[in-house]
């Protein structure tokens, strides 16, 4: 894997927003956010799942911002691992992402706070359909010494289908006392009383559970920079459900 990595540096105080598309073969990415730059990153992948790993140094007063849209098609393993290195580094991710049919899809992100006063927060959100497989591993590290860090991490999945299984697991390791650290996950089929209200306003199951997979899809573009892109994601959603 370690033979085709791509490498993002920012140097000190430099801002950037980039487009990464990870159905382009690669393996995985290499990113290090300068003293007080701020890198946007955005993450696509439409095509064929790939197996990837994102590893992200983050230096003093410098935040890494990365959004993740994944609506490919098979089976996909992806490690992140955002290190907040300086004190006041801020590291946001946030992922969508779609099973369906039988991909078998597994994330791990993992958030180190090695600083004081850092902050990080993980947001995974997801829909397992037919008979898929859909897994997010979350962890949220803070060291000793790491004092006055916050950390969030919240993981959300909905099972469409009786054939789908849907896994979340987070976890904090906290070393340190002066800190905010939480964490939330939910796991669960779609709601029966959502299905029938949509129903009982003329749309029949299918359509009912397509309006609601875009719908808890589609504000992942909000976090996207780029208005053509904002609206290819819109459109590869409404494909795939």
């Amino acid at each position: 894997m370690a033979n085709n990595i791509r490498k993002i540096i920012l140097a000190d105080c430099q801002k950037q927003e980039l487009i990464v598309d990870f159905s382009e073969g690669f393996d995985g990415l290499e990113i290090n956010v300068g003293k007080g730059a701020n890198l946007a990153l955005n993450l696509i992948n439409f095509g064929e799942s790939r197996n990837g790993k994102i590893v992200a140094k983050v230096e003093e007063n410098a935040e890494l911002f990365a959004t993740m849209a994944d609506f490919s098609n098979g089976n996909s393993r992806l490690n992140v691992a955002i290190n907040l290195v300086g004190s006041n580094a801020r590291g946001i991710w946030r992922l969508s992402a779609l099973a369906s049919n039988n991909d078998d899809k597994k994330y791990a992100v993992h958030f180190y706070h090695l600083a004081q006063s850092t902050y990080g927060l993980m947001d995974n959100y997801g829909v397992a359909r037919n008979s898929s497989r859909l897994a997010f591993s979350g962890a949220n590290e803070i060291a000793r010494g790491a004092k006055k860090s916050k950390t969030k991490q919240n993981a959300k999945i909905i099972v469409f289908d009786e054939g789908a299984i849907a896994k979340a697991d987070p976890r904090l390791n906290i070393d340190e006392n002066e800190v905010e650290a939480s964490h939330a996950a939910v796991v669960g089929k779609l709601s029966d009383d959502h299905l029938f209200y949509l129903m009982s306003r003329g749309l029949n199951l299918n359509q009912a559970k397509k309006l609601i997979t875009y719908g808890y899809l589609l504000p992942i573009a909000n976090y996207f920079h780029d208005e053509a892109l904002k609206e290819r994601i819109a459109k590869i959603i409404e494909e795939r459900v």
